[in-house]
């Protein structure tokens, strides 16, 4: 599948243990301080929505768990109109087995931007994955 954004790296750390980082939805404001604000979650599990805000202000944005399984595939959509201009967001991160030990992360991201040029969402949205994917693995 095609991303409109994507990162993709080979992590030492194991596809389980990255695998539960990413089902602590709220850590994502721990994880990411240059850009997450604060992050509050609702619920558990498949649906579970984290609500957070980016630095610089700017409206609440509400994320859903879409997908997570077998410790291969999450994936989750911003569920909620907001000022980051972008619409349909989906994204999915694909966890496999490294040769030699570690995971493989595929992080990538579609939507439709009505605001910014698609070229500097995909920069700041690769940023952004690449600072989250090395944050997990620091723990």
């Amino acid at each position: 599948m095609a991303y409109a954004a994507l990162v993709e790296k080979t992590v030492p750390m194991a596809r389980g243990a990255f695998f539960a980082a990413l089902m602590d939805l709220g850590a994502i404001a721990r994880l990411a301080p240059d850009f997450i604000e604060s992050c509050v979650v609702e619920g558990e599990g498949i649906g579970a929505v984290r609500r957070f805000r980016l630095k610089g202000g700017g409206d609440e944005v509400l994320e859903r768990l879409d997908c997570a399984f077998d410790e291969r595939v999450f994936s989750y959509s911003v569920v909620s109109d907001n000022s980051l201009g972008l619409d349909h967001y989906h994204a999915v991160v694909i966890l496999s087995d490294a040769p030699g030990g570690g995971c493989h992360v595929a992080w990538g991201s579609n939507w439709t931007s009505r605001i910014t040029p698609a070229a500097e969402v995909r920069e700041t949205l690769a940023g952004l994955y690449a600072t989250l994917i090395d944050a997990m693995v620091k723990g």
